[in-house]
């Protein structure tokens, strides 16, 4: 409760005085606008957002339920080395949300969040397989819920929980295995890592989910490989193919890849492209050079 209470006084406190602008008119920046900034359209303080969307499903009801009156910390956690977003919510539950929804671990979140003030300021488009990973101000997400955690009973009639999250590809994961080798099905050609890839992500995650599928940017690679994926689920496949993949990029060849999910889709990448500066880094070349 005493989370819910200070976020009353920031939104009180936000209310009350203009936006904050920056002292300088130059930081080193490329954008005008940064170097200009507009009080109106800047985030009153570090982490502004609005919450436009924070619902429930279950197949066990109809309908949804709108959670965003009823929850007190919301947290989702990117990382390179972990294959899927993961995040948790804890909820105030005053009207038995735990047993009418029921929630037994198949429900999804859907949560939609907006950076407040911001807009894109990169006009310039990303080029190569990188094309549409920039961030826009806005996270759209369903997760499923894994875990009910941390029950604490507030006062008679309220409790407060943890809901643990995975994205829902994770689920499918864990359904599915691979057994094939990389070979092209019709010639029986080694393929390139990134090919197999492509060729994996369509088969388990793109079939059937027409228009709810993520994106995936994928690295092109060098080298036709023969490899046989032996029973592995897609996620662990695609781990295996990370630690035998090559860049195929001039800009920063590499063989450090890593399989991750953020908030814009998967990611099949060297590091060494990363710390190069990611997508920005490539060329319309590569983008030709990958076409399949």
């Amino acid at each position: 409760m005493a989370e819910k209470s200070d976020e009353m006084v920031v939104l009180e406190r936000r209310s009350n005085t203009p936006g904050v602008s920056t002292e300088s008119a130059d930081h080193g920046t490329k954008s005008e606008f940064l170097k200009n900034p507009d009080p109106a359209k800047l985030p009153t303080f570090p982490g502004d957002f609005e919450l436009q969307t924070l619902t429930i499903t279950s197949p066990n009801r109809k309908g949804y339920i709108d959670l965003k009156a009823a929850w007190s910390d919301l947290n989702i956690y990117e990382d390179m080395f972990s294959n899927c977003l993961t995040g948790n919510i804890q909820i105030t539950d005053g009207v038995g949300l735990m047993e009418s929804v029921p929630i037994i671990g198949e429900e999804t979140i859907n949560i939609k969040i907006r950076t407040a003030g911001l807009k894109r300021e990169r006009e310039e488009d990303v080029t190569g397989p990188f094309a549409g990973s920039q961030s826009e101000g806005i996270i759209e997400l369903k997760l499923r819920v894994i875990k009910l955690s941390n029950i604490v009973k507030l006062n008679e009639g309220t409790i407060t929980y943890k809901l643990s999250l995975v994205s829902e590809e994770y689920i499918l994961n864990l359904k599915q295995k691979v057994k094939k080798t990389s070979l092209d099905p019709v010639s029986l050609e080694p393929r390139r890592v990134s090919d197999v890839v492509r060729s994996l992500y369509r088969q388990y995650f793109e079939r059937g989910r027409a228009g709810i599928s993520k994106k995936i940017f994928i690295e092109p690679t060098k080298n036709p490989t023969n490899l046989i994926i032996p029973n592995y689920t897609p996620f662990r496949a695609f781990n295996f193919l990370a630690g035998r993949a090559v860049s195929a990029g001039k800009h920063a060849v590499g063989s450090s890849f890593v399989f991750y999910e953020n908030i814009k889709g998967f990611f099949f990448i060297s590091l060494e492209t990363l710390m190069a500066g990611g997508g920005t880094g490539y060329s319309a070349e590569a983008a030709v050079s990958y076409t399949h």
